[in-house]
């Protein structure tokens, strides 16, 4: 199968026969799938649209978007032509028409297991036909790669052994690196067990002709010969739609065959023929006299003397070798040569009692050798010698079949260190008894408190409750609890980009579709005591992506890490960044240069979107829709619709006051409500304006005077605006600084006096209320979800430790369960680098090995 190998959609695929001729003769079957690669065209540091994955994603379903209101809008004006102006002709939307219809299927091309399952994404949105070109790391998403019934194309490139010769080297091999390249080779045989459907391509590796080997690798890992097989042969030719023509040999089908001396799979079996549409290709001659075996020899000397000597002939045909063997003296060949049916040989003379090399040669015939020979003197004598066991009764011993290895893999690292192979339980209920509970809520600080938490949510909250009978009692007396802290700007477990920074206006770009549920900082977070993070798009353009709100359910898929029911969010910037003040001369030419049209381009697309609503209202009240072209759909203003409707809240970088007030007066303008400004350093100076607005205000507890806009910054401004009555919370913007949440808000006690239940708020209650998600979590109050934080001493205190995390009532970090899996993590590592010291393969990499995110 030929595919096109650039571009994001690349084109078609065609089926071709590998016979001599012209290329026109050999084409078995066009457009098989139209092709589709999440690949960055010119990297991050391109200026093309998209240089980002989630740019990317968006590109692709605005695509399929775009390619259904084509063919609606063709079928209209053919219907309706009468005053309507043509659709313009699109080859490329057209050529799209039978991936959307269904006829024709889409072949993704994938770098990890993430990938994977954003593929299955786009394939559910849009109901289309689709194969995928996996990576390797499909064992790890099996379920829900089975219960797709998506065919997978697998690659057979797996990953070289890791460099561990030293223990400096070892320390930079990840965890996950090193479980993947021990559960590469099974991964055909675990999609085997699971039922899933895949063929094998040799796309991914240096050699094509290596596919063989690769193949008795995974043999050796389970997978049966006859499944191994089926991957070469019916499987692919079902799934390109050829198999009349090929996958088998029968009466009618095309003459494809292979001919070996022995099991396809088998070590030694060697490859002589390949047939192509009829034609024979010799691969490696058979050849025509075999002289290996063992001969009686007799050489007829001068002076009418004999010599009987038996000779061994081993090797390859090609590279023989081989020994006299007088009584029990073994004579070594000096040299064994054989050209046609001549066989050469030399040997030294003094085993026969002449001093120097004698040299023979003779013709072979299938039982029998005869010739002559030349001693060191230069006199010469005749030889023959007659088979007594010729190669052909040992060779069928010598061939090995591989053997099977049992597949010994822990679930527990198969996603890295510290991974959970399944969610932590949920007990019916639990009691948390005796400590100082700092609740956010109505009920302030609780000393000696208890509080019982049923099916995930807390029930209630007070002394000597009441226990049930099963209800798993955790004993924190003289300890503190907390509500699950909160961090209001977050980019953590974002895959390939934080930005989109090509163009000015990305809100039709969307974290959710980039998630990466793996990112270790997410661990880390919850030791911690993080629970809640607004995943935000950078700060590039004026408008920016769509955020996504999620909780740190460690091992969770992408999927079911989100909030479901917190209102969507977009990030805005305003200042330097977004006019491309500090990337370098490069960047000069994008709109806008300047905050004043910062400001223009916002109130641009807000307008832009209200025609657009507009004109879907002039099309919606139309009633026979069938012959009127709709209007396309434009994810991006559909995003910022959602803004004017009140459905999706503004997060907004910003720094100094005038641009605060600016994009205040836009929104009052356009008639919504800012979200939250986000760092808002300058928040201080118009703390009344954004109180009397109703904008959040999430900031940095003390960064400042870090470029030129920020210089104004104050560690007193986060007080200063609380105040004043405005919602205050303190972010991290910073995987690391994401992990001290808690003491970034003894902060604002620090700077501004703020007294210590209202500061922990600025992590907890008040961001959730910035995130519209305060009725579920915040605070502790009866009929919330039971995210809570078990501390070793005050929260405020730079002292207290996190020793438990949990969410809804499953417990996701133990610092005592930590200290065990720290121990498996040393012991498995120190087994896999057994492991790959021990192994044949090291250091070899046989192609381009597809990545894996992240390594740890």
């Amino acid at each position: 199968v030929i595919t096109p190998n650039e571009g994001i959609f690349s084109g078609s695929s065609a089926v071709v026969s590998l016979a001599d001729g012209p290329a026109n003769d050999q084409l078995l079957r066009d457009n098989v799938s139209q092709n589709i690669m999440f690949k960055r065209p010119g990297g991050f540091r391109s200026r093309a649209y998209p240089n980002s994955l989630m740019g990317v994603i968006a590109l692709i379903r605005q695509t399929f978007l775009d390619t259904q209101w084509y063919q609606k809008a063709q079928q209209a004006y053919a219907s309706n032509p009468s005053g309507q102006d043509r659709p313009e002709a699109n080859a490329s939307l057209e050529a799209l028409a039978s991936t959307i219809q269904g006829t024709q299927p889409v072949l993704f091309n994938v770098e990890n297991d993430l990938n994977f399952l954003r593929a299955l994404k786009v394939i559910k949105e849009f109901g289309i036909r689709a194969w995928v070109v996996g990576s390797g790391h499909e064992y790890r998403r099996l379920e829900t790669i089975r219960a797709t019934g998506v065919g997978v194309i697998l690659p057979l490139n797996f990953p070289k052994a890791p460099e561990v010769d030293s223990p400096e080297k070892a320390l930079n091999v990840s965890l996950l690196e090193l479980s993947h390249w021990d559960a590469a080779p099974g991964n055909p045989k675990r999609l085997y067990d699971a039922g899933v459907t895949f063929v094998f391509t040799a796309t991914e590796l240096k050699k094509a002709g290596d596919i063989r080997k690769h193949v008795q690798k995974v043999i050796e890992r389970g997978l049966p010969e006859t499944a191994a097989l089926a991957a070469l042969t019916t499987a692919p030719a079902n799934l390109l739609g050829v198999d009349e023509q090929l996958g088998s040999i029968d009466a009618g089908k095309l003459g494809h065959l292979v001919v070996t001396d022995g099991a396809l799979f088998e070590n030694k079996t060697k490859l002589f023929d390949v047939w192509v549409d009829g034609q024979r290709y010799e691969i490696e001659k058979k050849p025509r006299i075999d002289p290996r075996g063992k001969w009686q020899v007799i050489l007829m000397l001068p002076d009418e003397r004999t010599q009987t000597l038996r000779l061994k002939l081993t090797g390859e045909v090609k590279k023989l070798s081989g020994s006299f063997l007088r009584d029990s003296t073994s004579i070594k060949m000096k040299k064994v040569e054989l050209d046609h049916k001549r066989l050469s040989l030399s040997f030294p003379g003094d085993s026969l009692g002449f001093d120097g090399v004698i040299l023979m040669s003779g013709r072979v015939n299938p039982t029998s050798l005869a010739g002559h020979g030349q001693l060191p003197d230069g006199r010469r004598f005749k030889w023959s010698a007659d088979s007594k066991e010729p190669i052909e009764s040992k060779e069928a011993e010598s061939k090995e079949t591989p053997e099977k290895q049992e597949l010994k893999q822990a679930p527990l690292f198969e996603l890295g260190a510290y991974a959970f192979s399944k969610p932590p339980e949920q007990p019916e209920h639990i009691l948390v008894r005796g400590a100082t509970i700092w609740t956010s809520g109505p009920q302030g600080k609780l000393e000696n408190a208890d509080m019982l938490v049923k099916e995930g949510k807390i029930a209630e909250i007070g002394t000597n409750l009441e226990v049930p009978s099963d209800a798993v009692i955790i004993d924190v007396e003289g300890k503190h609890i907390t509500p699950g802290l909160i961090d209001a700007h977050s980019h953590s477990g974002i895959s390939q980009g934080v930005n989109e920074s090509t163009q000015a206006v990305t809100s039709e770009v969307r974290i959710e579709d980039v998630i990466n549920n793996n990112d270790i900082a997410f661990y880390r977070e919850l030791a911690g005591g993080l629970t809640v993070a607004n995943q935000l798009h950078g700060s590039a353009n004026p408008i920016g992506g769509q955020n996504s709100v999620i909780k740190l359910r460690w091992g969770a898929s992408p999927e079911e890490l989100a909030i479901k029911d917190a209102i969507p969010g977009i990030k805005f910037a305003l200042g330097e960044n977004v006019k491309q003040s500090n990337w370098g001369e490069r960047f000069t030419t994008r709109y806008p240069q300047t905050r004043m049209g910062v400001e223009q381009i916002i109130r641009d697309r807000f307008k832009a979107a209200l025609d657009y609503e507009k004109e879907w209202g002039k099309y919606n009240s139309v009633k026979n829709k069938q012959r009127v072209i709709p209007p396309r759909r434009d994810l991006k203003l559909e995003a910022l619709l959602e803004i004017l409707h009140g459905e999706r809240l503004v997060h907004s970088h910003s720094y100094r006051q005038d641009e605060i007030l600016m994009l205040v007066r836009v929104a009052e303008d356009f008639g919504f409500t800012i979200g939250t400004f986000q760092h808002v350093l300058e928040g201080y100076k118009v703390a009344e304006a954004l109180a009397k607005h109703g904008a959040g205000a999430s900031t940095f507890s003390d960064w400042w005077a870090y470029k030129f806009e920020v210089y104004d910054a104050i560690p007193y401004n986060g007080a200063l605006m609380h105040d004043v009555g405005v919602v205050v919370s303190f972010n991290s913007d910073s995987n690391e600084l994401a992990r001290r949440m808690n003491l970034e808000a003894a902060k604002a006690v620090k700077y501004g006096g703020v007294r210590e239940e209202e500061a922990l708020k600025f992590v907890t209650l008040n961001p959730a209320k910035q995130l519209r998600i305060h009725h579920r979590v915040g605070s502790l109050e009866r009929g919330k979800d039971a995210d809570f934080v078990v501390w070793s001493g005050s929260p405020l205190s730079v002292y207290a430790k996190c020793q438990q995390t949990w969410i809804e009532g499953r417990k996701y970090f133990d610092i005592e369960q930590d200290l065990e899996m720290q121990k498996q993590v040393k012991a498995e590592r120190a087994r896999l680098i057994q492991k790959v010291l021990a192994s044949k393969d090291k250091g070899k990499n046989d192609g381009h090995s597809k990545g894996s995110e992240p390594a740890r």
